[in-house]
């Protein structure tokens, strides 16, 4: 029933709107993605173009795929033109449209105010003209890039919407749209402003809220919602697979007998970096003076992370690498002895379950409590928080391969069980159905 539909992923913050589609499509699900971000890793060729290492301040991701022979697919609805910083607009063209658009956008907030209604005393604060507004603003830039999108929402039986994109169908005309949270429910709906606001209505209002991370449950109860349900990301482990890693041949080259790889960004207080920096130091100094610690180039604690290296002596055993695409991303998984995720939130986003699709054991912080409600069978993920905690599970790796085999082959069997593409599909297709017109 489901493959006659016409489906929009309206947004694609790490590149989740575009793998949908993408999944979708290999079941028979004529899917589009709509792909506004700016950001490097939010980019169709970061996750399938055979692309080295990159940074933003290099060329355009398009013109860098090109040059390898990749092009984004024709179901990929691309800005018209590459403008991260929006050097092209015309503000003043902006406020003139805005101000036409004035009398429109009342009648909008007048609707929306009242649905509002019971939010007020959840978030300590009303929804206000300004908020309408600035979200009208908002939707005239993405305008301007991609073309109207009252129409191209109409082209389309469902709306799948991203991040803070459900907003947009808060301003358009009544229809059901699903919406995607990918973090985006654990503080943005509780900010003091527009977006928090109306991102708090829009998920009121979906038909569907898919649920990709297991703790913001308790902002969804926040909320009072009752339309939501647990979806894991989509991770397609016909692609993510065990194998053998170059970059493997390279350190051992290099006399590294043990590799560390640990993708996520360098944030201390959501990632627990600092903690897994103190853990490894002392796997080093005590254990392996020749073990190596693969570290990710980004994050606003960059510099925080290279000082505590220098301050705790291992520099030598530290490779810095710049973000990876995803392509030369699958190639570190494969060539660690261990992949560690982030020490604080207890879940996990994409690291942990790629990792385990390549077969490799994940340390990370795993919170058990906050899965029961949508994992009826865990991870098998070497649970660890603190740095004691972190450079035990290190320790045990190293002394014992056959530890880090078996940990490797069950963290690939449960992806394949629970966590598999055509499981995410499956999901989705079955949320369609109900929603289908007659």
């Amino acid at each position: 029933m489901t493959r006659h539909l016409r489906v929009l992923h309206s947004g694609n913050v790490a590149n989740n709107g575009y793998l949908n589609a993408k999944l979708l499509r290999r079941a028979g699900v004529e899917a589009d993605a709509l792909c506004d971000e700016w950001h490097i890793l939010s980019q169709p060729e970061w996750e399938d173009a055979p692309l080295e290492a990159v940074s933003d301040h290099q060329a355009p991701l398009p013109e860098l795929a090109a040059r390898v022979g990749w092009s984004r697919p024709p179901w990929v609805l691309t800005p018209n033109r590459w403008d991260p910083e929006g050097k092209t607009l015309s503000y003043g063209a902006e406020r003139l449209r805005l101000a036409s658009q004035a009398p429109q956008l009342a009648r909008t907030f007048r609707r929306l105010r009242g649905e509002y209604g019971s939010l007020r005393a959840i978030l300590g604060t009303d929804l206000k003209y300004v908020d309408v507004l600035r979200a009208g603003a908002w939707r005239n830039r993405l305008e301007s890039y991609f073309g109207a999108l009252g129409p191209m929402h109409r082209r389309y039986d469902l709306v799948q919407a991203y991040g803070i994109h459900p907003i947009l169908l808060l301003l358009g005309e009544e229809r059901p749209f699903l919406a995607f949270e990918h973090g985006t429910m654990r503080e943005l709906p509780f900010e003091d402003d527009w977006y928090g606001r109306l991102l708090s209505l829009a998920y009121r209002k979906a038909a569907k809220v898919f649920i990709t991370n297991p703790d913001v449950i308790a902002s969804a109860r926040r909320l009072e919602l009752e339309n939501y349900e647990f979806l894991p990301h989509p991770i397609d482990e016909t692609k993510y697979t065990p194998g053998a890693g170059d970059l493997r041949r390279q350190f051992e080259a290099e006399g590294f007998d043990f590799v560390a790889v640990a993708p996520s960004r360098h944030d201390w207080e959501i990632k627990g970096t600092d903690r897994m920096l103190r853990a490894f130091a002392e796997l080093v100094h005590r254990d392996r003076p020749h073990a190596l610690l693969v570290l990710s180039e980004w994050g606003l604690e960059l510099d925080r992370s290279r000082a505590l290296i220098a301050e705790l002596g291992f520099e030598a055993n530290v490779r810095w690498v710049p973000p990876l695409p995803k392509l030369r991303l699958i190639d570190a998984y494969r060539s660690a002895d261990v992949v560690l995720d982030q020490f604080e939130i207890g879940t996990f986003g994409a690291v942990a379950p790629e990792a385990m699709a390549c077969g490799r054991p994940v340390v990370m912080a795993f919170d058990q409590a906050i899965h029961a409600w949508c994992m009826p069978v865990l991870p098998p993920v070497l649970n660890a928080r603190t740095p004691e905690q972190i450079y035990a599970e290190l320790r045990r790796l190293v002394d014992d391969d056959a530890a880090g085999e078996a940990a490797g082959r069950e963290g690939r069997q449960w992806i394949e069980a629970h966590h598999g593409w055509e499981r995410v599909v499956r999901q989705q297709t079955a949320a369609y159905a109900e929603l289908q017109p007659a």
